[in-house]
């Protein structure tokens, strides 16, 4: 050992290090992975200059990377001793006199180590001292490495002949990082350095990592201390950066411009010195933009909170700051966490507009509902006019007609206190507001004026005069101003109110104009209606509801809303919005005709009709269609005859609905010559482009009514008036085969009870090694015939265990039910097929398949299918019928089965019923080949059912298979006789002796 590690050793003011296994202590402690680059770059700066400064925070891995270059250099025969010494716990002068001593030795040719590890701050003179020490060391031969925080400037300017490793070079780079990921079991999944920057000490952190873009508990942790250490080390050396540092944490991410507009001026210096000492902020170079680590609900919170209760000022700066680059969801978060009810109301009277147009009505409700103020004398007139916008935005017109009855009173203080540009955004607000009675704003002189228009204000006023004209005039398009893709500069915010206005009245443009609203739009309409709803935006979510309703139902789509309308037209009450209003009237009476309600239907349209004023062409429109379609649709064909007999055919310059509504009449009574002169005349009227949607939707309601007028349609146009539920039957597959089974799809099961007991789960069949618990299989079958309701524990027990106690059966029932949960795969944090509420048990409808509840669906369409239901459809319902029913319900040989046989019996009625249904239908179209399948299906389930027996002989009468016919009715006599000592029904033997007599006849000719 040299004689400057005696001297370390001895001294008990420092201490040398002889083993190199020892782990560095604090945030370092775990970064293990070998730094082969950066011991390679160390090497190479310290043996040019002699002296090399690592300069980090901490959680950089710099007291390793001191650890693992001393091994290296121990490592190697040809260099000299290594001496190790921790600074940081050493006093300054105690460092001076170790590094004296170690200065005293003899000379050392063979270059040994000394590395110091966390120099502490040194003062200028202090620095120079240490700094001559070590060019001492350097200059007898020893090599110097150190380490220190960059707030530590006195010592690294000193030390400017040494060579430096800054901040970014310790990060883990790229070409590193799969080794630290094997180190660490990091998920292939993380987006590492959005989580950490590169930081050592954070990557190691991953390893506790539970998603793909959020980080565990472990991570957060690591993050607030880096954060802290960064903030108490700048704090106590009274660093300009402290500041700014500060602001950035408190806003989470932003721009450089940002703080600039607030007159925090950050010159390039500050930003290159940020990048090279401190690169924890995701700084943009070319964008100045900035971003800090962590979750907003984590680590972030608490940084917050501790910058605010230090330094209160920065947390209301950093609050305006973000309001001033548009960002008010982020505003809204920070001053929940940091700002008290007074501050907050003190930012709403000095941003008064800001709040409602990104849909934070509630917050400010709250933020006076805390301080007990309501919207009177007791509060600033600019906090008056956020509660103003915020209360029309959220619907609540009565605080909304105090505030305006309040600001009219004080109309010569607004200029004094609030902005022109605010005040004008205000106006527009109401203007977009303007029916609601009692909330008009005073008028101010002109000079009170912005010189520019606020871009809010006019995309409010833009959304007016369109949406007024679209819904209550002549149906024009939108103007120009009002068509803007581009979100407003508020787009950090989840919601901005003219651009909701703005985006629905584009899509309720397109679903009237008939260009189309493809289904990802309606999800986001449905999607963006669920966010106005939790936000308590109630007009805007009924208005965003109405619009996504219409699209819905011009382009067929089934009814997800069934009170969208409704809601939408109370709403239009309130408001007085009579435009509006009779719209969801039509709207309401087209969705009840759509249900077969013509009455209602035919009303709604003569309301519209009596209520709309003349100049509203579009709404006129709407109510004449509606009118006629229901009619149309409710009345006989004789009486539709009566009235198109008294039609005034020779109308001049009569519009679209007024052209379409004849031509709908006549095509209903089949006056066909009349429609063909008809149409000729008006084609050009009926054809406009802009009245398809409304044309379309009436003649898919009409259906086989209108048949006549769609064939007069120009080819090339009959796809635009046709929707597309509604392809030619050409086009449609005539047979499809069904399994009885849906696709496999995760976590799925099948129970099919057709044939005999049958369970699959992903597509994989449940073996009966699963159900060995006989009454588990027939529970199940039990709850799949209730499937979609809840069936009551009495009622199982009764059915299972009839001679059981209730107590008994009951816990026989809990065991049971405990067996199908496993048999179905069911744990409690995954799928859950078997439900329980109170006292009742069910199959979860959304989980499990039945081919009984497909049966119902098939059944219901063949036997309640009215005359809208064509032959060849109910011949492939049918068919896919048959193919489903593959044998009786299942019975079981336990318990009661009286309920199952019940269930039987009706299944197979309900089938043959099916089967003779189908039977008529393949008959009615000449379809001989399905006619004879089906007929050969029912009789193997009913061969003795009469009005079967009659249509299965008609059927073999037509396909010539005479000797099959005798034998079928001489096989029925005799089971008759001899079973039930009965005679056929004298249809019956009519029928065969009307086909047998025309035979003999044919025969005999």
């Amino acid at each position: 050992m040299s004689d400057g590690a005696k001297a370390v050793e001895s001294s008990g003011r420092g201490y040398g290090v002889e083993r190199f296994d020892a782990p560095p202590m604090g945030i370092e402690t775990g970064l293990t992975v070998r730094r082969e680059r950066l011991l390679r770059e160390l090497a190479f700066k310290a043996g040019e200059a002699g002296i090399a400064l690592v300069c980090a925070p901490k959680g950089f891995g710099k007291t390793t990377l001191l650890f693992q270059y001393a091994a290296t250099v121990r490592s190697d025969p040809e260099r000299g001793s290594v001496e190790l010494i921790d600074a940081g716990r050493m006093a300054k002068h105690e460092l001076r006199d170790l590094l004296e001593e170690i200065g005293q030795g003899q000379p050392v040719e063979a270059r040994p180590l000394i590395a110091i590890d966390d120099v502490p701050r040194l003062e200028k003179e202090e620095a120079r001292r240490i700094a001559d020490l070590l060019r001492a060391l350097r200059g007898r031969g020893f090599e110097v490495v150190a380490s220190c925080l960059p707030s530590n400037r006195a010592f690294l300017s000193t030390l400017g002949d040494s060579a430096k490793i800054a901040p970014p070079a310790l990060a883990v780079q790229p070409g590193e990082y799969a080794q630290w990921a094997r180190a660490f079991s990091i998920a292939p999944s993380l987006d590492v350095y959005e989580l950490t920057q590169g930081v050592p000490a954070l990557v190691v952190q991953l390893q506790d990592a539970t998603g793909a873009q959020m980080g565990g508990s472990l991570l957060e942790a690591g993050i607030e201390e880096l954060y802290q250490g960064v903030m108490g080390e700048l704090r106590r050396e009274r660093d300009s950066l402290y500041r700014i540092v500060c602001l950035m944490l408190l806003m989470g991410s932003g721009s450089f411009e940002e703080l600039e507009r607030s007159g925090l001026r950050v010159r390039q210096e500050t930003r290159s010195r940020l990048a090279r000492d401190y690169p924890v902020f995701a700084l943009g170079g070319g964008t100045g933009s900035f971003g800090c680590l962590g979750d907003e609900d984590g680590a972030g919170v608490r940084l917050r909170r501790d910058i605010a209760a230090r330094r209160p000022e920065f947390a209301t700066q950093a609050v305006r700051l973000l309001i001033r680059a548009g960002r008010v969801d982020a505003a809204v978060r920070l001053i929940g966490l940091v700002l008290d009810s007074r501050a907050a109301a003190g930012t709403l009277a000095q941003f008064p507009v800001h709040f409602a147009l990104a849909g934070h009505a509630a917050f400010v409700s709250r933020v006076f509902a805390e301080m007990g103020r309501v919207p009177a004398a007791g509060i600033e007139t600019g906090a008056l006019l956020a509660v103003y916008t915020a209360a029309l935005t959220a619907g609540e017109y009565h605080n909304a007609r105090r505030a305006a009855v309040e600001l009219r009173r004080r109309a010569d203080e607004i200029p004094q206190q609030v902005d022109p540009a605010d005040w004008g955004v205000a106006r527009a607000l109401s203007e977009a507001w303007g029916p609601v009675s009692g909330t008009e704003l005073p008028e101010l002189d002109r000079g009170f004026s912005p010189e520019r228009e606020p871009r809010a204000a006019a995309r409010l006023r833009a959304h007016a005069r369109g949406y007024r004209e679209l819904i209550g005039g002549s149906g024009a398009p939108l103007p120009a101003e009002a068509r803007e893709a581009a979100p407003s500069s508020a787009a950090d915010n989840a919601l901005d109110v003219p651009g909701v206005l703005l985006a629905t009245d584009r899509c309720l443009e397109s679903a009237l104009r008939g260009d189309g609203v493809i289904k990802s739009q309606l999800d986001d309409l449905e999607d963006l209606a669920e966010v106005l709803a939790e936000r308590r935006l109630v007009p805007l979510s009924v208005r965003v509801r109405m619009t996504a309703s219409a699209c819905r139902m011009l382009a067929g789509l089934p009814v997800t809303d069934e009170r969208g309308f409704v809601d939408a037209g109370t709403m239009a009450v309130r408001e007085g919005d009579l435009a509006t209003q009779l719209f969801c009237l039509a709207a309401e009476g087209w969705q009840a005709l759509a249900l077969k309600q013509t009455v209602t239907a035919q009303f709604r349209g003569q309301q519209v009709l009596k209520l709309a004023e003349p100049g509203q062409s579009f709404l006129r429109s709407w109510g004449t269609m509606l009118e006629r379609t229901s009619y149309l649709r409710g009345t006989s064909r004789v009486k539709i005859r009566e009235d198109a007999e008294a039609l005034d055919l020779y109308r001049e310059d009569c519009g679209p609905a007024e052209a379409w509504a004849v031509a709908m009449h006549l095509a209903a009574a089949r006056f066909d010559s009349e429609l063909s002169a008809w149409f000729s005349l008006n084609k050009a009227v009926m054809l406009e482009p802009g009245f398809r949607p409304i044309a379309r939707h009436a003649l898919a309601l009409l259906g086989a009514r209108c048949e006549s007028l769609r064939s007069m349609i120009p080819r090339g146009l009959l796809a635009r008036y046709v929707r597309g539920d509604e392809a030619p039957l050409a086009e449609r597959t005539l047979f499809e085969v069904v399994n009885g089974t849906s696709g496999a799809e995760a976590g799925q099961v099948v129970i099919n009870l057709f044939g005999g007991f049958h369970v699959e789960r992903n597509g994989h069949v449940l073996t009966d090694e699963i159900w060995r618990r006989k009454k588990t299989s027939v529970v199940a079958a039990r709850l799949t015939l209730s499937l979609g309701s809840f069936v009551s524990r009495r009622t199982i027990i009764d059915e299972l265990w009839p001679d059981a106690g209730y107590s008994r059966g009951r816990e026989s029932l809990y065991v049971t039910l405990s067996s199908l949960r496993r048999a179905l795969g069911q744990r409690e944090e995954g799928l859950q097929y078997l439900l329980t509420q109170g006292d009742g048990v069910a199959l979860n409808g959304e989980l499990i398949y039945s081919d009984v509840r497909r049966f119902d669906g098939l059944a219901r369409e063949i036997l309640l299918s009215g005359e809208d239901a064509t032959s060849p459809q109910i011949v492939e319902a049918s068919l896919k019928m048959e193919q489903l029913y593959m044998g009786p319900l299942y019975l079981p040989d336990c318990g009661d089965p009286s309920f199952f046989a019940r269930m039987r019996r009706a299944f197979a009625t309900r089938f043959v019923d099916c089967m003779v249904r189908g039977i008529d239908a393949a008959l009615a179209a000449e379809n001989l080949s399905s006619a004879s399948w089906l007929v050969e299906s029912a009789l193997r389930h009913a061969p003795a059912r009469e009005d079967l027996i009659r249509r299965a002989m008609s059927v073999y009468d037509l396909c010539g298979r005479r000797r099959e016919l005798v034998e079928l009715y001489n096989g029925h006599l005799h089971y008759l006789k001899n079973e039930l000592g009965a005679v056929p029904e004298p249809e019956t033997r009519a029928a065969y002796e009307r086909i047998v007599d025309r035979s003999r006849k044919a025969v005999m000719m």
